[in-house]
């Protein structure tokens, strides 16, 4: 089970090369393709994308049609949606 704190927030980027598959995460789409790639999760085994996320396909990638919290682990990439900030501070149970 992924622990519940995403490591990367942003668009994700689906994509394949030699080595396997591959999700990257960017802070921006411009004219459809991916900008500012800050992070990539390669070879990984699985990519577990939350019901209700929608992706766009653009030549060999796809990517997420509106920003989302990524988690990668143990050959996993979990994909969820982004929760919008209330602008209240959550508190941390002890």
């Amino acid at each position: 089970m992924a622990r519940q704190t995403p490591t990367d927030r942003g668009y994700a980027v689906i994509f394949e090369n030699e080595d396997g598959v591959n999700l990257g995460v960017c802070t921006a789409v411009s004219n459809g393709r991916p900008s500012d790639l800050f992070a990539v999760h390669t070879r990984m085994s699985r990519i577990d994308v939350e019901d209700g996320i929608t992706f766009s396909t653009v030549g060999k990638l796809r990517i997420s049609d509106r920003p989302v919290a990524v988690l990668g682990e143990d050959g996993v990439v979990y994909v969820r949606a982004t929760v919008p900030s209330s602008g209240a501070i959550a508190s941390v149970p002890s």
